[in-house]
């Protein structure tokens, strides 16, 4: 008799643990085929360095289906000669541009969309791009900002 009621309880545990198991949702940007992203764009993170007051954000939604990145970016205080995606590694280091957005771009915002390849999805996935303004004072970038994965909801 006692036999019995152990695989009995032994499979109402299994039964239970595997709807443990089941009801554990992962979350995070590698399981969304939209991930939401941002930039806040300032002088602190420039090289070489800027000492100015300009400031301004960056939304942005990468699509994984259709590789698009949509931008919208905002900025007061300076008048660009061009807005621009880089990409470094480390992240906090100069690099390359990957997108120019917008040259000698007229009022203080920029949007559009870009097609990126698996190579730039995993740089804007993991932090290494950034969005650069220079000016005609600051030839290398006025202000700078990460663009970095928006934290997820429950």
């Amino acid at each position: 008799m006692k036999k019995p009621m152990k695989r009995f309880l032994l499979l109402i545990a299994g039964v239970l643990m595997l709807g443990f198991v089941t009801s554990c949702k992962e979350e995070g940007p590698h399981k969304d085929d939209i991930v939401k992203l941002s930039a806040v764009i300032n002088s602190s993170a420039t090289m070489p360095k800027s000492t100015s007051s300009a400031q301004g954000t960056g939304v942005f939604e990468y699509n994984k289906v259709t590789m698009e990145l949509k931008y919208n970016i905002t900025y007061q205080n300076i008048t660009p000669t061009s807005v621009n995606i880089h990409a470094a590694n480390p992240a906090w280091q100069v690099g390359g541009i990957v997108f120019p957005l917008a040259d000698k771009p007229a009022g203080n915002q920029v949007q559009g969309s870009v097609k990126l390849n698996l190579e730039q999805q995993t740089q804007l996935i993991t932090g290494m791009m950034y969005v650069n303004i220079p000016t005609e004072l600051y030839y290398y970038g006025e202000i700078r900002g990460q663009i970095l994965v928006d934290k997820f909801e429950k």
